[in-house]
């Protein structure tokens, strides 16, 4: 039985599909910034924050100027730290835990590991080197709950999902469960991510395992 090596974790927002997505599902759960949310937002560390936005997510976090204040603190502490990457992924289980049951109780929300197999992995960890990325993944075996699958590709500072080009069309059998995640087995998914190679967005698609972890 082929193992996942860990490349991160997420906090990741159970969110309302967007409106090309509807007929995947009613909610989406992804670790791409283009279709799916992720706890702390990058612009809490990097900035960039448009007219409104940063008082409108935490407004969004239900959390006064004081909590607020806390919470950013902490998200700029960990990516100094070179403990969370660009993309909002922390490279650590208990960071993402402790950010977690500090911050995002109120807020629908669940702690997800992505992982891939060592073939992926190690081409994932060439093309972080060669971006924004702090060039850092776990690599840890991932033991989590299933959650379900998803085809990615990296993309200078974050994961574009293949659901953003509305690449799934055309793929056979392809299932998809309540959040938006792929429900076909690993090796489907890996043959899903060979026939959409070079379409879509300019990244190397790559299959990846998804798991909920407490």
């Amino acid at each position: 039985m082929e193992q996942f090596k860990v490349i991160g974790y997420y906090i990741c927002g159970i969110i309302n599909a967007s409106e090309h997505l509807q007929g995947i599902g009613k909610q989406i759960l992804s670790v791409s910034s283009c279709i799916g949310e992720q706890h702390p937002k990058w612009e809490c560390f990097m900035g960039g924050w448009s007219k409104g936005e940063r008082q409108e997510y935490q407004n969004f976090l239900r959390m006064d100027d004081e909590q607020y204040k806390e919470f950013s603190d902490a998200a700029n502490r960990l990516f100094e730290l070179r403990r969370i990457d660009v993309d909002c992924r922390f490279f650590r289980a208990s960071d993402a835990q402790d950010f977690y049951k500090r911050f995002c109780t109120g807020i629908a929300c669940r702690i997800v590991s992505i992982s891939t197999t060592k073939k992926y992995f190690k081409i994932l960890a060439k093309e972080l080197k060669g971006s924004n990325s702090h060039g850092v993944m776990n690599g840890s075996i991932d033991n989590s709950l299933w959650i379900g699958n998803d085809i990615l590709g990296w993309d200078i500072a974050g994961f574009h999902s293949f659901l953003c080009n509305s690449l799934q069309v055309g793929l056979p059998g392809v299932k998809f469960n309540d959040i938006g995640l792929l429900a076909n087995d690993f090796h489907d998914v890996i043959s899903y991510a060979e026939q959409i190679k070079g379409l879509g967005e300019p990244v190397e698609w790559f299959p990846c395992r998804l798991g909920i972890y407490e």
